[in-house]
């Protein structure tokens, strides 16, 4: 990292007798025109070669680093003479009007250590920022923690409790996580267990699951406040499983199907299987049904959804409040969700409600387990824990509730399977699929 003091800049040329407030003025006029110039060269940067196109990233982390630090400095001051107070607005909403680059979350930490610098037991902490020991976002994280345990302990335990942060934050051994455990231990060590109770409880008094859907009804989202941290983590761990990993390259090539899913859709896979699982049971292997589902649907729809060769023409059934479902979601909900299907014929006369014995038994699911060992699709490595029993004959083609008729399926490959129409023969030694090239 370089840094360049006031004596280098005098022995570069720049006259003693120049007032500070000239020296950050022509500074900065000088860094935004030859930064405009590295913009207009950078539109022909395939003509770079690698080294230059690697220290042009260098580069513009080391200026934008600085830049970081200059404007920390001067929000410092800002702070100390209180130019926001004249105006009516926080020193937050004041300096994200003439800071717009950065996110409001950036704009909080400029923040919190421009007031923070106004006392001195928290100078190590800003100066670390400012010298470029660690980072605005790193410090301010940190100032975060302090303030939660000052009222919990005595002024010399808290100076040494910036001192340890310091420490740690400067240490370039340490990580963010590292960091992070560090706040975390620090915290469980200085609060009260009052402290961390009025916490729980304002946390648990903000938990919330609420609908944000758009206008249209086009996107439907559910919103969580997690009102403990311990939820908070569990479904971070779910999120971060390996049920979250994208297809491996063994499963891509045994299917032929390539891993297009997003982060974000691997992630939200992932969540789906563990609630349908939840659902499905909570002792051993899931084996109840997820849900009831009264589907109404015509007799028209069924036999053309059914056929072999339908028309392409596409048929959906009605729940009893009214919600439209697919026949195709249908096929793939009937293999475990416990699903009545009412079919109207003629004059909406009933022509069969179906057959509810129809579910994995048991012990079915554990002969399944131990024969399938986990998804029966090459290179799936989801265990049988999370895995579906799907009927290789579809259940309403007249498929048998049979282990010879069963195998097992993650949500995203019994999805998959469905889509395609694959099929299978099951032998006593497990499942193989006969995939279509």
């Amino acid at each position: 990292m370089i840094r360049v003091g006031w004596e280098e800049l005098v022995a570069e040329g720049l006259p003693a007798a120049v007032p500070v407030g000239e020296v950050v003025e022509r500074g900065l006029r000088e860094a935004s025109r030859e930064v405009l110039l590295a913009e207009v060269g950078a539109r022909q940067s395939v003509l770079l070669q690698d080294r230059q196109l690697e220290g042009s990233l260098a580069g513009l982390s080391q200026l934008c680093a600085s830049a970081a630090r200059v404007r920390l400095r001067v929000a410092c001051d800002v702070a100390g003479r209180g130019l926001h107070v004249g105006t009516g607005f926080t020193l937050v909403d004041w300096l994200a009007q003439r800071a717009p680059d950065l996110t409001p979350e950036a704009v909080r930490d400029v923040a919190r250590l421009a007031v923070a610098s106004g006392e001195p037991v928290h100078e190590p902490l800003v100066r670390a920022a400012l010298e470029g020991w660690m980072s605005i976002a790193r410090a301010a994280r940190m100032h975060r923690a302090l303030v939660r345990i000052r009222s919990a302990v005595s002024p010399e335990d808290y100076e040494r409790a910036v001192a340890l942060l310091v420490g740690a934050g400067c240490d370039p051994v340490f990580d963010d996580a590292d960091v992070a455990r560090i706040i975390g231990a620090l915290l469980r060590a200085c609060l009260p267990e009052k402290k961390h109770e009025e916490r729980r409880r304002a946390q648990q008094g903000l938990r919330d699951v609420h609908e944000s859907n758009l206008a249209d009804g086009s996107v439907r989202r559910i919103v969580m406040t997690f009102g403990d941290d311990a939820d908070y983590e569990a479904v971070r761990a779910i999120l971060t499983s390996p049920l979250a990993a994208p297809a491996s390259k063994d499963e891509q090539g045994a299917t032929g199907v390539e891993e297009t899913r997003t982060p974000g859709q691997r992630r939200y896979d992932a969540l789906m299987t563990v609630l349908r699982r939840g659902v499905a049971g909570t002792q051993g292997q899931p084996t109840t049904p997820k849900a009831t589902l009264v589907v109404t649907m015509d007799l028209q729809t069924l036999r053309r959804e059914l056929a072999e060769a339908g028309d392409g023409r596409p048929g959906c059934g009605a729940t009893l409040a009214g919600a439209s479902v697919s026949a195709a979601t249908i096929r793939v909900l009937a293999c475990e969700a416990d699903i009545i299907p009412v079919v109207l014929g003629g004059p909406s006369e009933i022509v069969d409600q179906g057959r509810r014995r129809r579910l994995v038994t048991p012990g079915q699911r554990i002969r399944l387990a131990a024969r399938d060992k986990g998804c029966t699709i090459p290179g799936c490595t989801v265990p049988a824990t999370w895995c579906e029993a799907h009927h290789v004959v579809p259940w309403a083609h007249g498929g048998r509730s049979d282990l010879s008729n069963y195998a097992l399926l993650c949500p995203r490959h019994h999805t998959w399977v469905h889509e395609v129409g694959l099929t299978a023969r099951v032998t006593t030694l497990g499942v193989v699929w006969i995939f279509r090239r």
